[in-house]
């Protein structure tokens, strides 16, 4: 009998690409307010930009191992230092952050430090948006009778940051930060230590998610059911097969409720 639901956070929860592309948009129509450019073409070389530095950094294997990506490398405050690695990140991201804009901006024959250094901090204050998916209200009102729970990758204080702005984190009753544990998905030890915190044994959980690599390859690691939901940024990964692909998180509620 499935006693508890268990959800990651960005793209399933709450809204990530989106409001990422959002935030490069401002910054590139900033930009635009100055010189005369290519706003598509400087998103797109800022995006590919990021990911190619991100992998040069000093501590790219352990980001990976966490799951915190390049993205979220433009806006963490890396203030909670839980690894020696997120102090190492705290003093590199700020030189990451304005080389990604320099190279953007040169590749269309623009130098102007100056603008490199405000797109930066400009990114840093449009990104933070947290808005939910628009089932997710009703959703968490028809799963009042499961215990919940929230596994999510990243660094500490961007993913409790992001916890709060969500503005529901109350009503789960436990959530692990693979950046808090040093585990990330789809490693067993992070399904393994929420199942203690809730106090449920994993075959009497289902983990929903819309990464299959971590979430549901995770989730059948430990022993979960799964639910993978197509938000059409992660695409369907025959190796990983969850127990109910769904495109609306409250199309899982009949399914659930023959378990």
């Amino acid at each position: 009998m499935i006693q508890a639901v268990l959800f990651d956070l960005d793209e399933t929860l709450i809204l990530d690409h989106p409001v990422s592309l959002h935030a490069l948009q401002s910054c590139a129509f900033y930009a635009a307010s100055w010189y005369s450019l290519d706003i598509s073409r400087l998103i797109q070389r800022a995006e590919a930009t990021a990911v190619r530095l991100w992998k040069s950094s000093p501590v790219y294997d352990y980001t990976q191992r966490i799951g915190h990506s390049a993205g979220e490398g433009l806006w963490a405050r890396y203030e909670v230092q839980t690894h020696p690695a997120l102090k190492t990140l705290h003093d590199w991201a700020p030189d990451f952050r304005i080389a990604v804009w320099r190279e953007s901006l040169e590749e269309q024959g623009i130098h102007d430090d100056a603008l490199c250094e405000a797109l930066a901090h400009r990114y840093l204050g449009e990104r933070r948006l947290y808005p939910r998916y628009p089932e997710i209200d009703s959703l968490l009102k028809a799963l009042s009778r499961y215990k919940l729970g929230i596994v999510t990758n990243g660094v500490p204080d961007l993913q409790r940051e992001k916890l709060e702005g969500f503005g529901l984190q109350d009503r789960f009753q436990a959530i692990v930060v693979s950046g808090e544990l040093d585990i990330g998905k789809p490693q067993r030890g992070i399904f393994e230590h929420i199942c203690k915190e809730l106090d449920v044994e994993p075959s009497d959980c289902v983990m929903v998610g819309d990464n299959p690599e971590r979430d549901v390859a995770g989730a059948a690691g430990v022993g979960m059911k799964s639910v993978w939901v197509e938000r059409g940024f992660k695409p369907k990964d025959p190796r990983y097969k969850a127990d109910l692909e769904v495109a609306n998180l409250l199309e899982m509620l009949p399914w659930l409720a023959t378990l």
